[in-house]
């Protein structure tokens, strides 16, 4: 399955970004991509990259491998590693990250306890990861207003 979001809907078409659900990917391996690393994969990788799943450590496995492999063919170089964030700080249904609440308060629309329990893990690591993002603050608002408005 590939999360996508309304707010990054211009970007799918070409993947001209890394989406957020590929961005939670790469956190949860452990994989450090840059824009420009990303950009030197064809659409094709790139879409599978979005379809890969990561759910269990083989998969994880199997997707660094994957990101290896690529990285070596596109870039000439080996895929670099960090540690792995843990999904603790999104994963949770108590408490919500403090990023977001202050992030959800200061633009007068702070996120519930009912709302963040009823999102799941991926819509929660996307609202996480625009809140404490510096680039594009208006996407965290946007993401907000997309996961009220259906409910999820």
């Amino acid at each position: 399955m590939f999360y996508r979001f309304r707010c990054e809907s211009e970007f799918y078409p070409a993947l001209g970004r890394v989406p957020l659900y590929v961005r939670m990917k790469l956190d949860l391996a452990g994989v450090k991509l840059s824009l420009k690393d990303w950009l030197a994969f064809s659409l094709e990788e790139r879409m599978v990259l979005c379809h890969f799943p990561v759910d269990t450590e083989d998969e994880q496995q199997a997707f660094i491998a994957y990101l290896e492999f690529l990285s070596r063919k596109c870039l000439g170089a080996p895929l670099t590693l960090t540690a792995p964030v843990a999904p603790l700080l999104w994963d949770n249904t108590e408490p919500i990250p403090e990023p977001v609440v202050e992030k959800s308060a200061a633009g007068n629309q702070a996120v519930t306890r009912a709302e963040w329990a009823r999102w799941n893990s991926c819509y929660r690591y996307a609202l996480y990861k625009t809140a404490v993002s510096k680039n594009e603050p208006e996407a965290f608002y946007d993401l907000l207003g997309e996961l009220r408005e259906a409910k999820r």
